[in-house]
């Protein structure tokens, strides 16, 4: 949930003449500046139906996929021992909800006199910008795919969902509705206290100016190792790995457990040294840091050593190594912001 979004202008082709119509996301009809027509773009959901067009092939897929699997502690031998069993694109629907979020949040900030006291100093701050809310319309499975961030360069198109490959939509249409304005409202609440020690008063507003059913376009890629199952997704608009599973290396998790344990040694068994020939408080302080450090390495390795024997990619539970970003539900639009501080 960072960097800046902008809001997506919806190019379509229309169903009358075959021209090309624009129109800002959210909005609920279109009209054709070359034959006049109007047509809705609302579905039988209630809410704006768009479908962006899927332009990662098959090839550029499994391209990325490979190269995904030669990133961080897999098998070394993962591509080569590998039997890519599926190869297809689906659509996954996804809510998607534009809103302006706004916020009172009045609180403290606390600061150190020139006696090294600390005073709190009130503040009030009000916040004022656009958010996105997109979570999946459907049981996604082992996917992992609960939210999406669409691409700039995402190509709106005219469609019907019975010609396309796609999950069915099974969650409420009110219900997402009222979970994204929870979810905005609570992000233009949490955007206001970041700056604040202490918060003593919150109050959050939603207005809601476009709510949209998108369907957005994936690449699934199942393969087997040693007769195991893994997967991945990926993006078919931008071809990046979004989800996926992974085998982790073996030599990789006995270098850790190895190197884990010989190196947390030598830090404490340095500490010890160096707390028993300095004086009291400075060897106290030296032996303090170091065993710190000697348990975080300890159990930074151990970590790796447990779970490496599988690598996770993106938003999948699950034990394992984590690796990739998180897509979250909330993202920030953050031009149009008026935000204060006082």
């Amino acid at each position: 949930m960072s960097g800046e979004t902008s809001k997506l202008l919806i190019s379509m082709t229309c169903p009358s003449c075959g021209g090309q119509v624009e129109c800002e996301e959210g909005e609920s009809l279109a009209i054709c500046q070359y034959c006049d027509s109007v047509f809705a773009l609302d579905s039988s959901e209630g809410a704006s139906k768009v479908m962006y067009k899927l332009t990662v092939d098959k090839e550029a897929a499994l391209k990325e996929v490979k190269s995904w699997m030669k990133k961080g502690p897999k098998a070394p031998d993962l591509i080569e021992e590998s039997t890519f069993d599926e190869v297809y694109p689906i659509y996954i629907p996804f809510w998607r909800l534009i809103a302006r979020g706004k916020a009172c949040v009045c609180g403290y900030v606390e600061k150190k006199d020139d006696d090294n006291h600390t005073r709190r100093e009130p503040r009030e701050v009000l916040i004022n910008r656009e958010y996105i809310y997109t979570s999946s319309a459907c049981n996604v499975g082992d996917l992992g795919l609960e939210g999406i961030r669409v691409s700039d360069n995402a190509q709106a198109i005219y469609f019907d969902d019975a010609d396309i490959v796609t999950f069915g939509v099974t969650t409420s249409k009110d219900d997402s509705f009222r979970e994204g304005e929870e979810y905005i409202k609570r992000e233009a609440i949490s955007d206001g206290a970041s700056s604040l020690d202490g918060v003593t008063f919150q109050k959050g507003f939603v207005f809601p100016k476009g709510f949209t059913l998108i369907y957005y376009p994936f690449w699934v890629i199942r393969y087997t190792y040693q007769e195991r199952s893994y997967f991945a997704t990926v993006d078919g608009i931008k071809g990046d790995v979004l989800t996926g599973r992974a085998p982790g290396s073996v030599t990789s998790q006995a270098n850790a457990a190895g190197i884990g344990g010989a190196v947390s040694g030598a830090l404490a068994g340095l500490g010890l040294g160096m707390g028993m020939t300095m004086g009291e408080d400075d060897g106290s302080m030296f032996f303090i840091i170091l065993l710190i450090a000697a348990v975080c390495v300890f159990y930074y390795c151990y970590q790796r050593f447990r779970y490496g024997d599988e690598v996770i990619t993106g938003n999948l539970e699950g034990k394992g190594i984590k690796t990739g970003t998180k897509v979250g539900k909330i993202e920030r639009i953050t031009k149009d912001s008026y935000d204060h501080y006082y």
